[in-house]
């Protein structure tokens, strides 16, 4: 460290201010950073728009309770990779079949045991 910044910093959030200022004296002033909080917002919004599409194609009404969960999961399994934007669409796409899938076996259980049920009451 230099005996310039020694001189002119006398505490620790002081040396921290100054040390941010030399790491981006040559960052762009005005360029748009997406920040996580940003991107988290951004990645919510695109998931309810995607969602949205998936959901007005499909009628039945016990189904959008599976389609919504695999959203939130898609959502939080992009989040954790570098470019939660770019994964997401084909994450959820994925996501969606699977539980479109699991709805079904989930209605035809259903359907095979209503009568058993039905007898046991």
């Amino acid at each position: 460290m230099s005996e310039y910044l020694l001189i002119r910093v006398k505490s620790y959030s002081g040396m921290n201010m100054v040390m941010h200022q030399r790491r981006n004296r040559f960052a762009r002033k005005n360029e748009r950073r997406l920040t996580r909080r940003g991107t988290a917002l951004e990645l919510e919004r695109f998931k309810r728009c995607l969602l949205r599409e998936h959901r007005s194609v499909t009628l039945d009404s016990q189904v959008r309770p599976w389609l919504n969960r695999a959203a939130d999961e898609a959502a939080s399994i992009a989040w954790a990779t570098p470019y939660p934007l770019l994964v997401l669409p084909v994450l959820l796409e994925e996501k969606l079949k699977d539980a479109q899938r699991k709805a079904e076996l989930q209605k035809a259980i259903y359907a095979r045991s209503h009568p058993i049920v039905a007898l046991a009451a």
